[in-house]
């Protein structure tokens, strides 16, 4: 009797263009690969709706990916899910889906969950970022339905509850071990790691750095990102003489951000609003002291300083800063095992 393998299909707007790309979604790359290796016998499929900008499929780490090459443009919006439909529905005939899940409350738990209804599939969807508190239509199809909900820590499922009315299961990212170089002597102060918009914060950084610099001179700080606000922060930068303090390096590959953080002492963390916060893990686990405010998965520890203002993160970098004798150690608040295990219960359920 031949055997029957399990085919689950992943849906998402973008995703890495090769596996030497290491920079899209790094959270979802770990994920996938560990999914990889937890079902070798399953075949494993991934939608990409808008990003990478090509339709040629390809292999990444065992798993076919699928660009459907949206290219963020509107027009195309009706074309590209056409497109993903008729692509489902090729997939499930020449291997029956399982299970779809889809990440973000979008196009694609959109079109995932009308695929599922149709075709009576599991469907698991992860709620990612702004999308469980800001309202859109795409929740829609979502309400009184058998989909199974996932949100990253409890402040996020409380924005979902509150948004939505919806019930999730909270399942944390995890990190892959492997990749992080070992820890150094502290050759960076202060380190701040995200893209250079408005939702990251970076002004009030600035704002915090300034004003720490008062009293600690000769202060080292990083900044590794790009985006839309990068000249604005570069004036803001010269405007308060703080060239010779903050360097702004753009974006970096990940294994250039992981050995930053193996050299930094604290990770500043300035926005105001994250469903998660990846950047938390891996700065835990490069033996970094947190000072930020009460979003993601933040909690108040030995190693993680959760402050309510501008004034509370100034105070918890000068504290920090004042320490000497502190060593650095690895911080692990999710494992590999426990994010993997339940997803695999929801897959199964």
């Amino acid at each position: 009797m031949k055997e029957i393998k399990q085919h689950i299909v992943f849906l998402t707007p973008g995703f890495a263009k090769s596996e030497v790309d290491s920079t899209t979604i790094p959270a979802l790359q770990v994920f996938l690969k560990s999914m990889r290796n937890a079902l070798p016998e399953a075949k494993l499929t991934l939608l990409a709706f808008q990003f990478p900008f090509t339709r040629k499929k390809y292999n990444w780490h065992g798993i076919e990916i699928i660009p459907l090459d949206g290219r963020n443009k509107k027009f195309q919006k009706l074309l590209i899910w056409r497109k993903a439909r008729r692509t489902l529905q090729k997939l499930h005939k020449k291997e029956k889906i399982d299970t779809i899940h889809s990440f973000w409350i979008g196009e694609c738990s959109r079109v995932g969950q009308k695929f599922a209804k149709k075709h009576k599939v599991n469907h698991v969807v992860t709620v990612m970022g702004q999308d469980a508190s800001i309202k859109n239509s795409y929740a829609k199809n979502l309400m009184n339905s058998n989909v199974k909900m996932v949100t990253l820590s409890e402040n996020h499922q409380a924005k979902l509850t509150k948004t939505y009315n919806l019930n999730s299961t909270i399942i944390p990212w995890h990190l892959d071990v492997s990749e992080f170089p070992p820890l150094t002597e502290s050759t960076i102060d202060i380190l701040g790691v995200g893209s250079l918009n408005t939702i990251k914060n970076y002004v009030d950084f600035i704002d915090v750095i300034s004003a720490v610099a008062k009293t600690h001179k000769n202060l080292k700080v990083t900044i590794i990102g790009d985006g839309s606000m990068r000249s604005e922060l570069e004036t803001k930068i010269k405007n308060l003489q703080l060239e010779n303090t903050i360097s702004l390096l753009g974006e970096l590959p990940r294994t250039e951000v992981l050995k930053k953080m193996a050299q930094a002492k604290i990770l500043l963390h300035t926005s105001m609003y994250e469903s998660f916060g990846f950047v938390f893990l891996e700065a835990l686990y490069s033996g970094m002291q947190l000072v930020s405010h009460n979003v993601g998965l933040a909690k108040a520890s030995e190693n993680w300083h959760v402050g309510t203002d501008k004034i509370d993160l100034i105070e918890a970098c000068k504290i920090l800063l004042l320490e000497k004798n502190r060593q650095k150690k690895r911080v692990i608040l999710s494992t590999e095992t426990e994010t993997i295990n339940a997803y695999l219960s929801l897959y199964h359920a």
